[in-house]
């Protein structure tokens, strides 16, 4: 798509500066201008080219913005994903942080009852550094 657009962009570039430079020759003759008027067939056809070129160009920009809508759409969608999925992850944190304070509440109840047999077959002597 790219080689279309530049071939369309310097056939616009040529129409443009063909149509400067045939107005600068000719326009302090009316000689050339009463040429023109005689040659109306290749001026038509010349002028139709040139609107086709413009419309050409007007197509190719409408299909940009487009492309760039979508892709501005596509975006925001995996934007919304991902706070999504964020949300979801900080609500999964507090309901397991929540449920954390309960369960370890009765893990440390369990040790604590163990721990008065564990501390009586213990020694002192079991810190490899001392």
């Amino acid at each position: 798509m790219k080689t279309f657009r530049t071939i369309v962009f310097v056939a616009l570039l040529i129409f443009h500066i063909a149509t400067v430079v045939i107005i600068s020759i000719g326009k302090n003759d009316l000689n050339f201008l009463f040429d023109l008027f005689k040659q109306m067939d290749l001026v038509q056809y010349s002028a139709i080219a040139g609107l086709v070129l413009f419309l050409i160009v007007v197509f190719l920009f409408k299909q940009e913005e487009k492309a760039k809508a979508k892709l501005i759409e596509k975006h925001e969608h995996e934007i919304n994903q991902f706070k999504a999925r964020l949300y979801d992850k900080k609500e999964s944190e507090t309901a397991t942080s929540s449920v954390e304070p309960q369960s370890s509440g009765e893990k440390e109840e369990s040790p604590k009852n163990e721990a008065p047999e564990e501390d009586s077959t213990k020694t002192d002597d079991t810190n490899p550094q001392s």
